[in-house]
């Protein structure tokens, strides 16, 4: 039955999608680490929390028990969940980094600058002292991370000028997703040659190393308006912002090697690009949707948790500081039960019993 675990009587707290290929794979394979050629994660600042345990099981079963290398494709805090998986201990380093972003804290209202720093020095414990290296030299785990650059580059990330290019960018996406691309360019920081490729707007690929690792996942998760653009990374000139301006969720019309695309999401629903969000009816194509596997916790667990929502960066001016990191932790701590769902679907070999189709667009 769609509504309980097999062989139990609990609701389920996952769900589980997969287009017409990825669900006929799994029925016929179950599932397995190799099962997949691609990672992808999507920006949502602190919604990620929602998923902090059920990363912990994606990487005893899909990144730890791997044969092949695996691609990893993210924006914003997809990135930064990714570094965490790149590097030689994952469990520790996503610890580390689930620690160091809960506990953020800000006095007033913080300037970007003020905001930029902190997310620096979270990068600092994610990375910890070798991160940086392991990442960018794991010949197993092969990152993806994507930021955006204005292609009418002025150096601003504030101010009357930048606010009416960012409207002119949201007039153009209005109109067409494509038109993003005359007022973006896709940097992708990858550390070996890329894996990946898109055509719908101009990608610039730039070589991920040890060096440039951690300016490169800062302005993967440059929120424009919030938090300082980031300048002059090595390898790609001008100013950055968050990847998810192009890629908030991906809309996976990109091309990648044959294996199934694995998709651990904060939500049962997929918006393409940052300026989507109040569009419901921007979504990707079934046809792209075909090899791909998305795991979300259900409306239903949504429903459960404190707040009955995942965590978003309104917490922090609705929250008090105390207040917001009690919640975060109690989230983080419900997130369990995801993984421990998700474990059980696996190792009982059930998992295909709970696929669902993506709804018809």
């Amino acid at each position: 039955m769609i509504g309980t675990l097999p062989g139990m009587g609990a609701p389920r707290s996952l769900v589980i999608r997969a287009g017409v290929r990825a669900a006929a794979r799994l029925r016929d394979e179950g599932f397995h680490a190799d099962l997949f050629d691609t990672l992808v994660g999507a920006s949502g600042g602190p919604k990620w929390l929602v998923l902090r345990h059920l990363d912990d099981a994606l990487i005893d079963h899909v990144i730890l028990p791997r044969e092949r290398p695996l691609d990893t494709l993210g924006s914003s805090i997809g990135s930064f969940r990714h570094a965490c998986f790149a590097q030689r201990d994952p469990h520790s380093a996503l610890a580390r980094f689930a620690d160091a972003y809960t506990r953020q804290a800000y006095d007033g209202q913080p300037t970007p600058e003020t905001i930029s720093g902190e997310s620096d020095r979270i990068l600092a414990h994610l990375l910890a002292a070798h991160g940086a290296e392991e990442i960018a030299t794991n010949a197993d785990i092969r990152s993806h991370f994507v930021a955006a650059r204005l292609r009418n580059d002025r150096g601003l990330d504030r101010g009357t000028a930048f606010r009416m290019q960012l409207a002119a960018a949201a007039s153009r996406n209005l109109l067409s997703r494509r038109g993003l691309g005359r007022s973006f360019d896709r940097i992708l920081f990858a550390s070996a040659p890329p894996a990946v490729g898109f055509d719908d707007f101009r990608t610039v690929p730039v070589p991920l190393d040890a060096g440039n690792l951690r300016a490169a996942l800062m302005a993967s998760g440059s929120i424009p308006l919030v938090m300082a653009g980031v300048r002059n990374v090595p390898g790609a000139p001008g100013t950055l912002f968050d990847g998810g301006i192009l890629d908030y969720h991906f809309d996976f019309a990109f091309r990648r090697r044959p294996g199934l695309v694995l998709f651990p999401h904060f939500f049962d629903r997929i918006t393409p690009g940052w300026f989507d969000k109040p569009l419901p009816w921007r979504r990707p194509r079934a046809s792209d949707l075909e090899d791909v596997v998305l795991i979300a916790p259900s409306d239903e667990f949504i429903s459960r948790l404190p707040g009955q929502k995942v965590p978003d960066r309104d917490d922090f001016l609705k929250l008090g500081t105390q207040e917001r990191i009690a919640r975060w932790l109690r989230i983080q701590d419900e997130s369990k039960g995801l993984a421990d769902e998700f474990t059980t679907l696996v190792d009982s070999g059930r998992i295909a019993h709970a696929i669902r189709p993506f709804p018809a667009p």
